[in-house]
């Protein structure tokens, strides 16, 4: 069977593994997201590698056409704040680099490309702060902690990209014509969600989470969180345009600034939070 409702999964725990929401992006974060997506060309042509062996994520094998010219295939990160590839350091043994800027955010073109991310970064945060709020009021003291090392560590470029970061997460991956076969990152918290929202013109898809046995319908203006270090997940695009952006956060960052791990989201306690909102 395949899911195209609105729904919440949990496991016999009562804990959240999945939360999918149809037809949740409008028509206005879809054209702004569009429109930014179009403004990352060069970032995400620059990503793509052949030739040489490297991570299925950015290679040429990974990538399909798509029918509309002005959206270039690639996969890119974005964030303020995070350590670059090599310098991470998983668990909490004290890190021997600090986190930078992601390459993709420095420059002068910087600021202008995290503000043109901002609804999308809202609707996000806002769907968070609902599905998991430890993880939403980590999120937050999180960034305010790096803003204020930033500041303290005379890192002015860094402050800004905080500064007009409007998302909770410190991370957001941007994926265009990318095909996805199952996978799953190890880098994720088990406890966190990471939220995905697919815009664009594809033919109706599917999402498959292979672990959890289950199947959704994934069309354009969707939005699933789950854990990406628990979900083996996977869909297979092979024409029309598929614009994915996916938002998580790096543990190796909550621990650079101490912040406690929360546990993982309860059915319950969004029950309990309903009630209070309505008494």
């Amino acid at each position: 069977m395949i899911v195209d409702v609105p729904c919440v999964f949990i496991d016999a725990r009562g804990r959240v593994l999945l939360w999918y929401l149809p037809g949740t992006i409008n028509n206005m974060i879809r054209d702004d997201m569009y429109a930014a997506t179009v403004g990352m060309g060069d970032l995400l042509k620059k990503s793509v590698t052949a030739g040489k062996a490297g991570p299925w994520r950015t290679d040429h094998l990974s990538f399909h056409e798509g029918a509309n010219e002005r959206l270039t295939p690639g996969c890119i990160n974005l964030s303020p704040c995070w350590f670059q590839q090599g310098h991470e350091v998983l668990g909490h043994a004290a890190p021997k680099f600090s986190p930078e800027v992601s390459a993709t955010l420095k420059g002068d073109h910087g600021t202008q490309l995290v503000i043109s991310m901002n609804l999308s970064a809202i609707l996000a945060s806002a769907a968070l702060r609902v599905m998991h709020p430890a993880l939403y009021f980590a999120g937050v003291d999180t960034l305010l902690k790096l803003g204020r090392w930033a500041r303290d560590s005379g890192l002015e470029d860094m402050c800004d990209r905080i500064l007009h970061w409007a998302s909770v997460f410190n991370v957001a991956s941007i994926m265009c014509n990318r095909r996805s076969p199952p996978h799953r990152d190890p880098k994720c918290r088990p406890e966190a969600f990471d939220i995905m929202t697919s815009i664009s013109v594809y033919h109706p898809t599917v999402m498959n989470i292979q672990n959890f046995s289950i199947k959704l319908r994934y069309d354009s203006c969707v939005m699933v969180a789950f854990s990406c270090r628990l979900a083996v997940h996977g869909m297979h695009v092979e024409s029309g345009d598929r614009i994915v952006w996916a938002w998580f956060m790096r543990d190796s960052v909550h621990n650079f600034v101490a912040t406690p791990r929360p546990d993982f989201a309860r059915y319950d306690c969004f029950l309990e939070g309903i009630v209070r909102c309505h008494s």
